[in-house]
């Protein structure tokens, strides 16, 4: 009966909703919204990323942001498995799906949105975020876009072309670059619902000769029934992503990394790869088959890779690869020698059940490179891996009981080395969550595709508890607090010692009105690493500490116009008696007219870092599809202006420029992207 009275009384509501017009219209409201959620789950480990000089960190976002642009171009089914997608891409968490289950297990299915907050797991924050990310009710159109034929997935898709240019000015040239400083892509995709995927993508990448120095494609297809109980939920040819349990034994795709109330991961299986980025990825062909609550999972990948070559002094000795290159640069003569010069292949597969409340998984693969890999010896590679063929194998389960949630998963590689995670998340109430996690891994473990919960980055030679706690005291507060204590059994690349450390993190944010947020977040992190003082033995460990402190608050003046403010601070210590200290101001104005063809963004920013240790990681407004958090350190300002047109039709051009003011240089970086994307 209440739900009936709901459903009359907003039915109105429902009728606007249920118009794909304005559903899309929703949804460019709330995409800088959904940025800002990415930028949380992801700036720490983007930053960790750009430290250990990972030039793929950045780029490995762009195949987050393409799933996020897809699903809110193709909202999911609330009333179906489709809901399990925004799982997988941290939109929602498992008790959220549990709960919404459990509600049209017992009253049916949803026809509104706001029919979520009848759950206790869901709050008014939740579901505007999904709103546009998803469909409600059994309506015919719905009906009618759960049925695939070839024709309709040929016909009545939806194409994009995005071409996007970029290039930054002053700062040091290198003078071996061979290419000029222009970063150039262009990508064609075209797609029927959630149903049909296709694209193309190339890219030239700043400093690079040629444009088409990388080419993808991919091809994807999903829920092919074949009977009522057995269907193709995936299947995948060209380029895709594969991830797995809980990333431990096999996981491509990008892993969110600490800063949630619970570390349990969801894996999307089989992911077409509609991005640019040139790091670990699969290129062949992968399916999954369906028997009621059975999947299983094959997959062959076949593509070459870059790798510096040792060459053999002799005729009779063999080639040798002495490290595997995972940037995708080839700028220069000496980067050019290293591409494409290993094949790898990988083949394997999955298998699960995965019921209403238990899945239990298990994952194996094998890897052949065409030539061995020899590292060249270091204090602290000796146990990473070698030579030319690597298995991995690893069980995996999640299980939901009540208000509780257990998941885990083992893995063991070829050598005979073992890496495992267990943990636990509860939600005794609606407004409190609590998650504790231990991860145990041994310094032998391999595996060349992994992202695991962890502090490391590869997975290996480390063990660590950690604990998360998420809770909502008082209606439009929300209080997130973490703490992860961890142990380095073996060497680094900057400590030559076993190490120990901690990290505690506490987020606040409030809703102050319906057009005004405010976040105060809080950050420690305590590591070792080798002295760099000459009178004391440089392998000499010593701790570092590194605190930061945000404060940010968003506000709306008119419907159209709104600011926000942020400063920000950090500081860095350490027991060589290094001591800096960083801060940041900065001021954001977004001028987005309803029914405008036209949006424009601008930011003013102070900075004073006193190096690049207490240095400073901002999110800044991109142009579609891109995601950017630059690390700015010592003395200057940062000023950017983005803007958006509708040019004419289905062609739509956005473009950004940034100033970065230092007192011994000043560094300009543009960028410019077409889009067309007829309706």
């Amino acid at each position: 009966m209440k739900k009936a009275l709901l459903i009359v009384f907003l039915s109105f509501s429902w009728a606007l909703q249920a118009q794909e017009v304005d559903t899309l219209a929703q949804i460019g409201q709330n995409i800088d919204f959904l940025y800002q959620l990415l930028l949380e789950q992801t700036e720490d480990r983007l930053a960790e990323t750009l430290e250990l000089n990972d030039a793929e960190g950045e780029d490995s976002h762009e195949e987050l942001i393409e799933d996020y642009l897809f699903y809110l171009e193709n909202p999911v089914n609330v009333n179906s498995e489709e809901i399990r997608h925004l799982e997988e891409i941290g939109l929602l968490s498992a008790f959220q799906v549990k709960a919404l289950t459990d509600y049209r297990r017992q009253f049916g299915d949803l026809m509104i949105a706001d029919e979520l907050l009848m759950l206790d797991d869901f709050s008014e924050a939740t579901v505007a975020v999904i709103s546009p990310l998803v469909v409600f009710g059994k309506s015919e159109w719905v009906k009618e876009r759960e049925r695939i034929t070839l024709g309709k997935a040929l016909t009545r898709g939806r194409h994009q072309v995005t071409l996007n240019y970029a290039q930054k000015f002053g700062g040091e040239i290198q003078e071996d670059v061979l290419g000029g400083p222009q970063k150039m892509q262009l990508k064609y995709t075209y797609h029927y619902l959630q149903k049909f995927r296709f694209g193309v993508v190339t890219e030239k990448d700043a400093g690079e000769p040629r444009f088409f120095d990388f080419v993808g494609a991919h091809a994807y297809a999903s829920d092919l029934r074949i009977t009522d109980a057995l269907a193709v939920k995936d299947l995948a040819l060209g380029d895709y992503q594969l991830s797995f349990g809980q990333g431990l034994t096999l996981w491509s795709c990008m892993g969110f990394g600490k800063g949630g109330s619970s570390m349990m991961k969801r894996g999307a299986g089989i992911r077409p790869k509609a991005s640019a980025s040139e790091g670990k990825f699969f290129r062949g062909a992968a399916t999954t088959l369906r028997y009621r609550d059975c999947y299983v999972t094959a997959f062959y990948s076949n593509r070459l890779v870059d790798a510096t070559i040792s060459l053999a002094d002799s005729l009779d000795e063999p080639e040798l690869a002495s490290a595997l290159q995972e940037t995708g640069y080839h700028r220069t003569l000496n980067e050019l020698a290293k591409r494409h010069t290993v094949r790898q292949q990988v083949f394997g597969g999955h298998l699960s059940y995965a019921g209403p409340h238990l899945e239990v998984g298990y994952t194996i693969y094998h890897l052949r490179l065409s030539v061995p890999l020899e590292l060249k010896p270091t204090k602290y590679n000796q146990y990473f891996f070698q030579g030319d063929r690597l298995t991995d194998m690893g069980v995996d389960f999640r299980w939901l009981i009540g208000k509780a949630a257990f998941f885990g998963e083992l893995a063991r590689s070829d050598n005979g080395a073992w890496a495992g995670l267990i943990g636990m998340t509860m939600k005794p109430q609606g407004y409190i969550n609590f998650s504790v996690l231990y991860r145990n891994y041994d310094k032998r473990y391999q595996s060349l595709f992994h992202s695991a919960f962890g502090e490391g980055s590869r997975n290996q030679g480390e063990e660590g508890w950690y604990l998360g706690l998420q809770c909502a005291p008082v209606s439009g507060w929300d209080l997130l607090a973490y703490c992860d204590f961890f142990r380095m059994t073996w060497l680094g690349s900057q400590v030559y010692n076993p190490s120990w450390g901690q990290e505690y993190s506490l987020k606040v944010s409030h809703q102050i009105s319906k057009n005004a947020t405010m976040l105060l977040r809080f950050k420690s992190k305590t590591k070792m690493k080798n002295s760099s003082d000459d009178h004391v033995f440089s392998h000499y460990p010593i701790f570092y500490t590194k605190r930061s402190l945000n404060f940010q608050i968003s506000y709306g003046i008119t419907e159209d116009l709104s600011f926000s403010d942020k400063v920000a601070y950090s500081h860095y210590l350490n027991d060589d008696g290094v001591n800096s200290q960083g801060y940041l101001l900065c001021h954001d104005v977004a001028y987005k007219p309803a029914g405008k063809p036209y949006s424009i963004t601008f930011r003013y920013a102070l900075y004073g870092c006193n190096d690049y240790n207490s240095r400073i990681s901002v999110y800044e407004n991109d142009v579609l599809g891109a995601f950017s958090i630059p690390n700015l350190y010592g003395h200057g300002s940062r000023v950017y202006l983005l803007g958006k047109i509708k040019l004419y039709g289905s062609l739509s051009l956005y473009s950004r420029v940034g100033v970065n003011v230092l007192s011994e240089e000043t560094k300009t970086d543009l960028k410019a992207e077409l889009v067309w994307k007829p309706h």
